[in-house]
């Protein structure tokens, strides 16, 4: 084939680098990320080195190239692995490059006296920040971890449905959290057509949003990368990108939010982390680029939630410049009613209600919600779950 690349047939692969700048090719299927057709892309820039020069003519004198800027766009789905608590395929290597933080546990099982707030166990490998998806039987519910002992799990608001069963199990959960020093770096294969390959090395997430969590939509997860090098190439994608572990996106629907523990009707909401970016400059390299570090971040969330005239609650938190919490989450049902799986969920342990303006959703009256998230001892600003 010559002219005509069909742009729906092109891939997306990622691997982590080894050594941060020099590429490294995928070497099997699972290696690919399912990325959206609509806005996925990378490029390369130069800054243009203009000479102006007194001469015979006011024609330009021909100018140099400097330093490259490479930057990538991959819009993904917000899903959740197949298997219970695994990581999600293509979103683990990118939240591992966004937040740096990454840990697991298999499923576990309590014993016996549990509350509402307090699941009892022999030993556990729970941490405060994670998300437990609480399996009793026909009622699921799922709960930020507020503090943990080893024998004991505090979660951070009370079950709805009260104290579990003895012996309830846990189910298996991975966790990313905000640990910029342990951020990776990315190579990324992107195929268009499956005929051209631009080979990008040195990549690192400068940002993240969270988008289309609207009522009966399919949250939409979006990563913005800046890297060190893109080079193109006449070649097809090294290897069939395999999709099979991927679960299918959530509907946002019984994807439930809480503000400082209260469960509040909301119509749609919305998440972004930006990371500042610092490339290490040097003129002893060719590309005039050593590396890259993250300086800086920063998590918003926003949310349009329907007033309450029973209470000014954020109105009041906004006013005192009081700590609120936010979690949300999403999943897909099982036939079993109250029961589900393939979870994605948000934990913000502390923020600042930054904005609360007044709106109107369908004449309806709303708060339009900003929170800043906020470090406490450290590490521990944001959670993302997939259980």
């Amino acid at each position: 084939m010559a002219i005509g690349v069909v742009n729906n047939e092109s891939s997306v692969g990622l691997k982590a680098e080894s050594t941060e700048g020099t590429y490294t090719a995928p070497s099997a299927g699972t290696d690919y990320v399912a990325v959206l057709a609509e806005g996925t892309s990378a490029n390369k820039t130069r800054e243009e080195l203009t000479r102006n020069i007194l001469g015979s003519s006011t024609e330009q004198e021909a100018s140099r190239v400097g330093i490259a800027e490479v930057v990538a766009e991959l819009p993904t789905e917000f899903h959740a692995n197949t298997t219970a608590g695994a990581a999600p395929q293509g979103l683990d290597l990118l939240f591992r490059s966004l937040l740096g933080g990454k840990r697991t546990n298999t499923a576990e099982t309590t014993t016996t006296s549990n509350t509402s707030t307090v699941l009892n166990f022999t030993s556990h490998g729970i941490l405060a920040g994670d998300i437990c998806l609480v399996k009793e039987s026909g009622a699921f519910e799922l709960r930020p971890v507020a503090s943990v002992t080893s024998t004991t799990v505090t979660l951070a608001f009370a079950l709805s449905n009260g104290a579990p069963s003895d012996g309830v199990v846990v189910e298996a959960f991975t966790t990313y959290y905000s640990d910029t020093s342990s951020s990776i770096s990315l190579s990324m294969e992107h195929n268009i057509g499956n005929t051209i390959q631009q080979r990008v090395a040195g990549l690192r997430a400068s940002s993240f949003s969270l988008s289309n969590w609207t009522a009966g939509s399919l949250p939409q997860a979006s990563f913005s990368m800046g890297g060190l090098s893109l080079e193109r190439a006449d070649a097809a994608q090294t290897a069939t990108p395999d999709f099979t572990a991927d679960a299918l996106p959530p509907v946002a629907l019984e994807a439930c939010l809480y503000i400082g523990g209260t469960q509040y009707s909301y119509s749609e909401l919305g998440m972004t982390v930006e990371n500042t970016l610092s490339f290490l400059i040097s003129a002893c390299n060719a590309s005039g680029k050593v590396n890259s570090r993250i300086t800086d971040q920063v998590c918003s969330f926003t949310a349009t939630k329907y007033m309450d005239d029973t209470n000014l609650t954020e109105w009041d938190a906004f006013n005192n410049n009081d700590d609120k919490s936010v979690f949300f989450y999403a999943f897909n049902p099982s036939a079993t009613a109250g029961e589900f799986s393939e979870c994605v969920a948000v934990w913000l342990p502390q923020g600042k209600i930054t904005a609360v303006p007044a709106g109107d959703q369908d004449g309806i009256a709303t708060d339009q919600l900003e929170i800043k998230a906020h470090k406490s001892a450290g590490n521990d600003s944001i959670f993302i779950g997939f259980i």
